[in-house]
């Protein structure tokens, strides 16, 4: 009996483990996935309007974000979306056929009980705690050209 205590221990732990990266890793597919669709709506409108451009970006970064699994009003909050030059200055308008580059940053939240603590002090990136809730700041860039 002692024996299976022991070794029931591990293996639940390494089970919760295994679901945590899952959800991590459909986080990530899902900021990706924003990034690119942001990206593609702000390279179609930035020429005529470049503030627009960035709000229908966000907007579309925030949707995705919102509507993947495991998403909320919530993590969605914790959406940044950044537009620059060269990758370190801001923008301000765009030219025709010149590259930007998109920066998306999204917070994920860490579910899974005992492991959301290991994998939060183990993460090496951006991470936020708040009330209670861990979260890890994925993010995903796209160079575009303006259309």
């Amino acid at each position: 009996m002692i024996e299976f205590l022991l070794a029931g221990v591990p293996l639940l732990l390494l089970v919760l483990a295994i679901v945590q990266l899952s959800l991590l890793w459909a986080g990530k597919s899902a900021v990706d996935t924003a990034a690119h669709l942001a990206g593609r709506k702000f390279a179609r409108v930035a020429r005529e309007d470049f503030r627009k451009a960035r709000e229908m970006a966000f907007l579309e970064a925030f949707q995705v974000c919102r509507n993947r699994p495991g998403g909320s009003f919530g993590s969605a909050a914790m959406t940044v979306l950044d537009v620059t030059k060269d990758g370190g200055r801001g923008a301000d308008r765009a030219d025709a056929g010149e590259a930007l580059c998109v920066r998306l940053t999204h917070g994920v939240e860490l579910v899974v009980p005992w492991i959301d603590r290991i994998l939060f002090a183990l993460s090496p990136g951006k991470k936020i705690r708040l009330a209670g809730h861990y979260y890890l700041m994925l993010q995903s860039t796209r160079w575009v050209t303006v259309e």
